[in-house]
Parts: C-alpha cells; sequence; structure tokens
C-alpha cells in the first residue's frame, strides 16, 4: 500500500481542524476544574492557623524561599506565631514561638507523637522501629528507657569522650588543612 503526499496532507488537516482544537481545548479545562475540585475536597474543613494563600497542587511550594528559617521567620511577622503552609497538597503546622512550642512538644506530645511518615521513611526506619520515628506506644516507651538509660547516661558519654575528642580534634585539623591549600591557591591568583 502506498501512501500518497495528498493523503498526510489530508490527516493533518484534520489534527489541525478547528473542531479538534476546541475539543482538545474542552478536555484541558474539565481536567483542570475536576483537578481543582479534588483539591479542595481533600483539603480539610478544620479551623487552621492562619497563613500564607497555597495554589491548588502546588500549594505554597512557589513561595518558599531558600533559607526556610528567613521565610518562616517573614511569615511569623504577618501570620503571628502559628500558622498553616502546604507542602503540595501535605499540611503543615509551623510554630515559631519558644512558647508555642513548649506547649505542642511538651503538653500536647502524645497527641503529636503519631506522625506522618513518607515512603522513603517508612524504608529507612523499618515502619518507625527507630525512637525518632516510632509512634507512641509500649515500643516507644520501651526503646526510649533503653536509650535513656544504656546511650545518654553521664557515665556512657563519659567513656566515650575521648573518641569524641580525637574525631573533634580530626575534623578540625582536616579544615585547617583545606583552608590551608585555599589559602595558597588565593594567593597565587593575587
Amino acid at each position: 500500500m502506498c501512501v500518497s503526499p495528498t493523503n498526510i496532507s489530508i490527516q493533518l488537516f484534520v489534527l489541525h481542524s478547528p473542531k479538534m482544537t476546541l475539543s482538545l481545548l474542552f478536555i484541558i479545562i474539565i481536567s483542570f476544574l475536576s483537578l481543582l475540585a479534588y483539591y479542595r475536597a481533600k483539603r480539610p474543613r478544620l479551623n487552621l492557623p492562619p497563613g500564607p494563600t497555597p495554589w491548588p497542587v502546588l500549594g505554597n511550594l512557589y513561595q518558599l524561599k531558600p533559607l526556610l528559617f528567613r521565610c518562616f521567620h517573614e511569615w511569623a511577622q504577618i501570620f503571628g506565631p502559628i500558622m498553616s503552609v502546604w507542602y503540595g497538597s501535605n499540611l503543615n503546622i509551623v510554630v515559631s514561638s519558644s512558647e508555642l512550642a513548649k506547649e505542642v512538644l511538651k503538653d500536647c506530645d502524645q497527641e503529636l507523637a503519631n506522625r506522618y511518615r513518607a515512603k522513603s521513611q517508612v524504608k529507612f526506619t523499618k515502619n518507625g522501629m527507630d525512637l525518632t520515628w516510632a509512634d507512641y506506644g509500649p515500643h516507644y516507651v520501651t526503646v526510649r528507657k533503653v536509650c535513656t538509660s544504656e546511650l545518654f547516661s553521664n557515665k556512657k558519654i563519659e567513656a566515650s569522650r575521648l573518641l569524641r575528642e580525637y574525631d573533634v580534634r580530626g575534623v578540625i585539623e582536616s579544615i585547617y588543612k583545606d583552608c590551608k591549600g585555599f589559602i595558597g591557591i588565593f594567593l597565587l591568583y593575587i
């Protein structure tokens, strides 16, 4: 079967017809509106603290600056010491005052102990079985007791003093060597 140039031009004309363009535009608009409706339905209807206005799907990612602490400090001046920030479709509550942080982390710790874990965190923490990402419960209490008595006691910390001093000395020496070489290279270019 041989294809002639006239058949090709007719097929291209059909792909670029106004009806095809309108239907494609209609599909794009419907998809966007469906995505927006999904985002609004998924977003919790809670009494959230104030925060920057999020975009659908992106949240506040477009507003974040490279130095997050400066960004959060600026937002704290505008919205107050507690604010809601959206990372994509995930809600995060940011607390920027030491009094509120104490209240949240000390007084309400059991309500916040069961944290969201991303898939990568689940893999690296063996489904939250370590001290940092464990959900509050008997396992967490046991691991915390073991760490407090065996790892963080004054006797154990004092026993590892020489090792810590050796490691700190090595880090300082490597920084000194790197800086010394950098200053020599810098002086060559002057």
